[in-house]
């Protein structure tokens, strides 16, 4: 079977502050607005009110006491004022990369028989064998968290254990993670997708299919079982899609966060990133001069703690990447100053303290990546209190010098980049190069899977500190900022 090999400079799910162009210009246009109530719960008027201001709900968590509203930047002091609501900002949006994927000659993988589905049974750690995964000696990533597949002899999870991975969705018939994918998986993008620029959505909460291939690479890393092998190749996966080839809205992923914990996932998995700010935001219209005061975002912001403190309490414990901007995110100023870099073109500026979200959020586990040699890779975020543990995510070092150099079909035709980049299944079918915190975080995530399979269910906060104790090559001093507790280890975590 042939199957496509392609090289993807993928980083983490990006965080968009640019404002719907109803929060910009003419005072009449429509914008999305997020609205969090003081309480868990949505006033049950609160949908005429709005209708009233001539707005319409779109999304409603009530979970969490959190909604999405379509109005005109005119009524945005008229919904602040409304009974009940606690605060509301013009709404973020989550962008997906945009991808410098290179396709390549591709070559033959025989599939070992025996990979069908199991139908949610458990399967037993006998069938692992690496020397039967074709693609094995390609994932130098997985042979150093599982101490060259010795981790696997140990234990490789199995479906009574399941991580819930928010994201792209996932290739459903892939061969190599087909076996582990669990009933149940669903999609949260609705018809017409974000903010209707999608008309191929159709709303259909089974269409979980990966159009992208962001999610079938991270389920790889956490379950692959064929060709390739993931960390934990016989845990259970389930997905929660929340993005399309576009942006998601805030309002989906906590709506999936709450699906995957009410489903009884012990892992959530969420290879997305971005920033906040605590102070205010501005846009200037290029062609009026109008400058116009966004707010800032503390509704979402105070929606992802609770949230967050929500899929706790269900027993879920959140795994998420730390981000791939290459700046210490504890350092508000370098945060805020990145930000008016790198959105200053489209005339938006910041003031106050900027934070990675949900990086910052108590609770959960904040992953930073390393290359080859356990260094930290250029892109990832770092920073004291903020990183709680490292991962491979693969680097791009080499990538960028031979670009640099004018030698970039050198690097290609001596495949250099098996050497820093990180190799998992693709949306369809096959398989694909990557690297950032994005193929950290699924590593940790099936880490975390292994200790719940070998020692029972346990709540986050003990499955957190068994982690950093038990499932690390610790470090010290000053290198716990870049690698928090220490370098996840497999073996380390069974042994």
């Amino acid at each position: 079977m042939k199957k496509l090999f392609a090289i993807v400079l993928s980083f983490a799910l990006l965080f968009s502050f640019l404002p719907g162009a109803a929060t910009v210009g003419a005072s009449t246009k429509m914008g999305y607005f997020s609205v969090l109530f003081n309480t868990n719960s949505i006033p049950a008027n609160f949908e005429k009110q709005v209708k009233d201001l001539g707005g319409e709900v779109v999304y409603a968590v009530p979970e969490i006491g959190f909604v999405q509203v379509k109005a005109s930047a005119s009524s945005f002091s008229s919904l602040k004022g409304l009974p009940g609501v606690s605060m509301a900002n013009p709404s973020i949006s989550w962008t997906l990369p945009e991808d410098q994927r290179i396709d390549e000659t591709s070559y033959s993988i025989d599939q070992s028989p025996g990979q069908k589905k199991q139908n949610g049974k458990k399967v037993t750690s006998s069938s692992v064998n690496p020397a039967n995964a074709a693609l094995w000696n390609l994932q130098w990533d997985i042979q150093r968290i599982t101490n060259n597949g010795a981790s696997y002899e140990l234990g490789t999870g199995s479906h009574d254990v399941v991580v819930g991975i928010i994201d792209t969705g996932i290739d459903r018939d892939h061969p190599d993670l087909v076996k582990n994918l669990m009933p149940g998986s669903e999609n949260f993008v609705p018809a017409g997708g974000f903010r209707g620029t999608e008309p191929y959505e159709t709303g259909n909460p089974n269409a979980f299919d990966d159009i992208h291939g962001h999610g079938s690479h991270v389920a790889g890393s956490i379950a692959g079982n064929g060709a390739m092998l993931g960390v934990a190749p016989d845990t259970g996966i389930r997905s929660y899609r929340v993005f399309g080839l576009s942006s998601a809205e805030s309002a989906w992923i906590y709506d999936a966060m709450i699906e995957a914990a009410n489903d009884g996932v012990d892992v959530i998995s969420m290879s997305l990133g971005g920033f906040d700010i605590i102070g205010q935001a501005f846009y200037v219209d290029p062609e009026t001069g109008e400058k116009i005061n966004l707010g800032n975002d503390v509704a979402d912001f105070k929606a992802y703690k609770r949230v967050v403190n929500y899929v706790t309490a269900k027993g879920s414990l959140v795994v998420v990447a730390a981000g791939n901007d290459g700046i210490n995110a504890t350092n508000k100023k370098e945060v805020t100053d990145f930000l008016n870099a790198e959105y200053g073109g489209d005339g938006l500026y910041f003031e106050g303290a900027g934070f990675e979200v949900p990086g910052t959020v108590p609770g959960v586990v904040t992953v930073s990546a390393t290359g080859p040699n356990d260094v930290l890779a250029l892109y990832s975020n770092y920073g004291p209190d903020f990183i709680d543990i490292a991962a491979v995510g693969g680097d791009y070092r080499l990538y960028m010098q031979y670009l640099n150099e004018g030698r970039f079909d050198e690097y290609l035709a001596n495949r250099l980049f098996e050497g820093e980049f990180n190799l998992s299944a693709s949306e369809a079918g096959g398989y694909y190069w990557s690297v950032g915190t994005s193929m950290a975080t699924p590593k940790v995530s099936a880490v975390a899977a292994l200790l719940v399979d070998k020692y029972g269910k346990m709540s986050p906060s003990q499955l957190q500190d068994l982690l950093y104790k038990t499932a690390v090559d610790p470090v010290s001093g000053d290198a716990k900022w870049y690698f928090g507790h220490g370098h996840v280890n497999a073996y380390n975590a069974l042994n």
